[in-house]
């Protein structure tokens, strides 16, 4: 029972790294125990692969810091009746913040310019003591759009948005149920392996724990192989030293060569499987759970692979863009008693923050894996 036990641990304890996704261009330590031995640990640094020598944006490296799983202490964290100051002092160290710059910034600097060019060469500049100066240029009309059109087109870009949103958010989540079905099926090949090898049918002990031993490191090694699958390069030194670590030479060369590593593991796990000294029921049984991590690391494949259709995202993208940035014109007859209009540079730049960074949460939902 506590040889069960321990196994049962190994696995629980190996899956748990597994979903808490080891995070890349930084040291990453590795721990397992077996047996009696001593923890082994190998530690790694990881360098990220730009593409193209171009260094990695915000969003991209922030994502390790995104991958939130919640205990106790956190849910009733979560939950403190001033979490919404707490959101609202924060809003600049935001992630989403920080993401959408740029695209602010752009926004920010057309309603910068209408003001200045409105001020300048069509309505005049008031200075700090109230008096209005003739404009350097006086031309027929202002810099400025109807609303009209915004309150017209507003609803079409709404539901864009929140079509787009929902499909991203979907996709995490059924990446999230995925992963979870991987994780616990194959806690069930652990647990029906140790269970059902019993001394009564392999009466040497030594080759029996080391049969079960094979089988747990190779549930654990699928999950491995499959985060290595449906992630980017930064984890390939990481992965290799593990796999290197926990599998014997052959075993670990075989599956760093293969062309797919998911069902390579997988195939070694039905090879560790049919060591053992199990009845054919017993064993199909346990191999129904190894049909269905396969079906579940297809959907993987399928999630990772297949983005939001792509026309649907970049008119998405086009359309509110452009909303946004002629979303400035509509503002300057608006903001017409504030100081120079001035007032209309903060505005645009809120709004936009908040419906770019709308878009910005559905781009990093719809690819969860990394």
């Amino acid at each position: 029972m506590r040889l069960f036990n321990a196994l049962i641990s190994i696995v629980a304890l190996q899956t748990s790294s597994v979903t808490a996704f080891a995070p890349a261009n930084k040291q990453v330590s590795v721990s397992a125990t077996s047996g009696a031995s001593s923890p082994i640990t190998t530690t790694t640094t990881l360098q990220a692969d730009t593409g193209m020598g171009r260094k990695p944006t915000y969003g991209e490296e922030s994502r390790k810091f995104r991958r939130t799983v919640f205990g106790h202490d956190d849910w009733v964290k979560h939950r403190r009746p001033d979490r919404f100051l707490k959101n609202l002092f924060t809003i600049f160290d935001s992630g989403v913040t920080q993401g959408t710059r740029f695209e602010v910034s752009c926004v920010a600097g057309v309603a910068t310019f209408i003001a200045f060019w409105n001020s300048f060469f069509y309505e005049g500049f008031r200075d700090l003591d109230g008096v209005l100066h003739d404009p350097i240029i006086q031309l027929a009309s202002p810099l400025s759009l109807p609303a009209m059109p915004f309150t017209v087109s507003v609803s079409a870009l709404a539901l864009l948005i929140t079509f787009r949103t929902n499909n991203a958010y979907q996709r995490w989540f059924e990446c999230r149920q995925c992963w979870g079905i991987i994780n616990t099926e194959c806690r069930n090949i652990a647990r029906m392996s140790c269970s059902w090898s019993v001394p009564a049918k392999e009466r040497n002990r030594e080759k029996r724990i080391e049969d079960m031993k094979r089988v747990s490191t190779g549930s654990w090694i699928f999950m491995r192989a499959l985060q290595r699958h449906t992630g980017g390069p930064d984890d390939e030194a990481e992965f290799q030293a593990t796999v290197r670590q926990y599998l014997p030479p052959d075993e670990a060369e075989g599956l760093i060569a293969a062309n797919h590593r998911p069902f390579r593991a997988l195939f070694n796990l039905s090879r560790h499987i049919e060591r053992l000294p199990l009845t054919e029921r017993q064993r199909i049984e346990v191999d129904k759970s190894c049909v269905i991590i396969g079906d579940i690391c297809g959907a993987c494949e399928r999630i990772y692979g297949t983005p939001i259709p792509l026309v649907y995202t970049r008119h998405t993208s086009r359309f509110l863009s452009t909303w946004l940035l002629f979303l400035p014109f509509a503002m300057w007859e608006p903001f017409g008693k504030a100081w120079n209009h001035w007032e209309m540079v903060p505005a645009s730049a809120l709004v936009a923050l908040f419906l770019f960074g709308i878009d910005e949460l559905s781009i990093q939902l719809e690819e969860p894996f990394s």
